[in-house]
């Protein structure tokens, strides 16, 4: 048993000794043997070949609103203002000028039947006409005194305006003025004013920004109690067109303007050699122009140091004169058709 167990000893030892790093160590597979992609060496961009990409025409789009040609509008000429009267007897012309003064050969036949006759003013810009309305027709229509006070761009485009004035008779009154403009599509009243007793002086651009200002007289103290017509203190009135095409008052705007009138009615209030009636008058001047500044301290301070006597009269008128100066101006005109 021994020897046959030493024999078999014998036999297994050399096969252990040879086989154990064949059975222990395996070769490492390259790495193509391992199935590993090859990468190509990378070729520069330059040697790339282009793709080449068909071209299709493209399909051409509408065109766009905004693409087509906008026709330019052309400029209206510049309007050449004009009136013409027309003296109607019975409904139908009987005769037409452009002056009152043309027309005043059929007076004495108006004063005998003047309920017959009637006047029309049409007002041409060159291009079209349209009657104007007057706001106070008489039948006796040739005692109206009407014309074109001013043309005038009173709003800054360009184009001008027009302004016609009608006094419609009376001592001491009244003015009304109608201001008119045009377009293509037409002429059309812009505001109708009654400026009473005062009137238009001037248009002028007075705070230089490039559009003028209406400059006129304001009666708005006219015969306050005890004092004659004659003797009333004029305030300065500034009117200027508002965007809704409506003039509005604008004094307080040009405060010298209510200054320079101040002093003037200042010195007639300070001179003994002025009568009475006077005196108090401008008083009531200097004092309605510093109210109208919003200093009506002032005023009163002024009458008591140059006029102490003008003082007991104007407290006595002092709610009518506040009451006055507190009144809007001009007065709107409805218009009429």
């Amino acid at each position: 048993m021994r020897l046959r167990a030493l024999l078999l000893l014998v036999i297994l030892l050399p096969a252990r000794g040879t086989g154990q790093l064949a059975s222990t160590t395996a070769p490492v597979p390259s790495p193509t043997a391992l199935g590993k992609a090859t990468v190509p060496p990378a070729t520069p961009p330059s040697l790339r070949p282009t793709p080449t990409v068909p071209i299709s025409t493209p399909t051409p789009l509408p065109p766009s609103p905004m693409a087509a040609a906008t026709p330019t509008a052309t400029a209206l000429p510049a309007p050449h203002w004009s009136l013409v009267l027309q003296l109607l007897r019975n409904g139908e012309v009987i005769a037409e000028g452009a002056t009152m003064q043309e027309l005043a050969v059929y007076q004495a036949e108006i004063e005998r039947e003047p309920n017959r006759y009637g006047l029309r003013v049409l007002v041409s810009d060159g291009r079209q006409t349209a009657e104007l309305f007057l706001n106070d027709p008489l039948p006796f229509a040739l005692l109206h005194s009407i014309g074109i006070a001013c043309i005038a761009d009173l709003d800054g485009d360009g184009q001008s305006e027009v302004i016609v004035s009608d006094f419609t008779g009376g001592a001491h009154c009244c003015t009304h003025y109608h201001i008119l403009a045009s377009d293509a599509s037409g002429i059309r009243l812009l505001d109708a004013l009654d400026l009473g007793s005062g009137g238009l002086k001037q248009v002028d651009d007075l705070d230089g920004d490039g559009v003028p200002e209406l400059l006129a007289s304001d009666d708005r103290l006219a015969l306050v109690d005890d004092l004659a017509m004659a003797d009333t203190p004029f305030l300065p009135l500034v009117l200027c067109l508002a965007e809704d095409n409506t003039v509005r008052d604008c004094t307080t705007q040009f405060p010298g303007l209510i200054k320079q009138s101040a002093a003037r009615y200042e010195e007639m209030m300070a001179n003994p050699e002025n009568d009475e009636l006077i005196r108090r008058a401008a008083a009531v001047g200097v004092d309605a122009h510093e109210a109208r500044l919003g200093r009506p301290q002032e005023g009163l301070y002024r009458i008591v140091t140059r006029c102490l006597d003008c003082v007991g009269f104007v407290e006595q008128y002092r709610a009518e004169i506040d009451e006055r100066v507190r009144a809007a101006r001009p007065y709107h005109l409805e218009p009429r058709q």
